[in-house]
């Protein structure tokens, strides 16, 4: 996305935020329904009119477009699962769509990429609930924010970059060695940033050394994680390193559902506004499957998605006195590091971003026996396993070797790793400490 057009929404988002989302997160449970069924008919009239996966279903399910109850009518339809979006993805798409919305691929923890639109207001409202959640932080426009998370230098470029239009830094964590974290010390000393932002393994590995080397950022008022599982230490190495909290996200790039951790700390908050999210049973005790229908993608309307996550327990109240209700955690991916030759840690998120924009490659699985080298398995969209020509095999591994440092070794087979259950697990880590 155009950085300019990107800072153009989010100021709108912002705008929405002041004029309806800080009221809303205390709009009662009859008004929250109210506004929930108003948007959610509206979202079935327009699928049902632009978007031919929808259009025959509806009338196949009986699902009906001037019922009284909206909700019991998007509960006609079957679970969507992420496999029938990706082989039926055009169905999905408003005629145009690539060219008027903002396009988003993700992969996760299933290894198979995935392009999803959204439109413009929609992301708005993204930003919106974001900005919400850093105000409950006590964040204020451009405070100076460091940022470890989707930033991967070329060769020359420098291993941290200024965004001077946001005032944030972003920081490599593909280099998180004790070498480079020294490096980025001494620039955030003399920065002096008010916040962190990033993955939770890049903030434990800051917050580990900051603890082991005794520097200390007095300017810090809060960190702000998304994108994996929070480590069991990471909220307390925090608090020991800089006595700051950590307020956490969740959200994904198929843009279904948004939850957000509050200064409680005590759950995660749905974001109401964003989406309606269903939590329905799984195998797991305790936990439930978290199913979600965006209000407002009209560019690729997704009812009742599978997320793929789970929520421990079910929904709860929260004692900030806001009236989303929370669960109590929620459990999605939990990234092991990569370990370099010299024992250092690497987050492993980033590399699952570049493999999303290798439309090329249907799945991917990344496996680490020994520090220091990474074995990278592909199948491409024919189901061989040679996507690889040479010349993208080399690409390939010359990329990776820029941005971790490893020995990157490309496997054809298709013997992808999977658990006794049957779960596929992108990452799989076999050097244990």
């Amino acid at each position: 996305m155009n950085l300019y057009y990107d800072a153009l929404l989010t100021l709108r988002g912002i705008s929405e935020y002041y004029a309806f989302l800080r009221k809303s997160q205390y709009a009662s449970p009859n008004e929250i329904r109210a506004r929930q069924a108003e948007w959610l008919t509206r979202l079935l009239v327009h699928a049902h009119a632009n978007v031919p996966w929808y259009s025959s279903r509806f009338r196949q399910y009986g699902v009906r477009l001037k019922g009284s109850d909206p909700f019991a009518e998007l509960a006609k339809m079957p679970v969507l699962t992420k496999t029938e979006i990706r082989e039926n993805h055009a169905d999905f798409c408003v005629s145009g769509v690539a060219a008027k919305s903002l396009s988003f691929a993700t992969s996760g923890t299933t290894g198979e990429p995935l392009v999803a639109y959204t439109s413009p207001n929609q992301w708005v409202i993204e930003q919106g609930v974001i900005w919400r959640q850093w105000k409950w932080a006590g964040y204020h426009f451009r405070d100076r924010t460091a940022i470890f998370r989707s930033y991967a230098p070329l060769p020359g470029q420098p291993l941290v970059k200024l965004d001077r239009l946001r005032n944030w830094a972003y920081f490599s964590v593909y280099r998180m060695d004790d070498k480079a974290i020294g490096e980025y010390v001494q620039f955030l000393k003399t920065w002096k940033p008010r916040f962190l932002r990033g993955y939770p393994s890049a903030l434990l590995l800051i917050a580990q050394h900051a603890l082991r080397h005794g520097w200390k950022l007095p300017g810090l008022k809060a960190a702000f994680s998304a994108s994996e599982a929070i480590p069991a230490d990471l909220r307390e190495s925090l608090k020991e390193a800089f006595g700051i909290e950590l307020f956490d996200h969740y959200g994904q790039a198929e843009i279904t559902c948004m939850f957000h951790d509050c200064e409680q700390h005590s759950g995660m908050h749905v974001d109401w506004e964003y989406g309606y999210v269903e939590l329905l049973p799984s195998t797991e005790p305790d936990t439930k499957k978290i199913i979600a229908t965006n209000f407002h993608n009209m560019s690729m309307p997704l009812l009742r998605y599978d997320t793929g996550d789970l929520a421990a327990g079910g929904w709860q109240s929260c004692t900030c006195g806001r009236t989303a209700p929370i669960v109590r955690s929620i459990i999605g991916r939990k990234d092991d590091y990569l370990i370099a030759t010299d024992g250092s840690r690497m987050a492993t998120v980033n590399l699952y971003t570049y493999f999303s924009k290798l439309r090329e490659i249907r799945r991917f699985q990344l496996l680490q026996e020994k520090p220091g080298e990474l074995i990278v398995t592909m199948m491409g969209w024919d189901g061989k396993g040679d996507v690889n020509s040479d010349n993208f095999q080399q690409k390939i591994t010359q990329d990776l070797q820029r941005t971790t440092g490893l020995q990157i070794v490309i496997s054809n087979t298709l013997d992808f790793i999977q658990s006794s259950e049957g779960k596929f697990q992108t990452f799989v880590q076999r050097i244990r400490s």
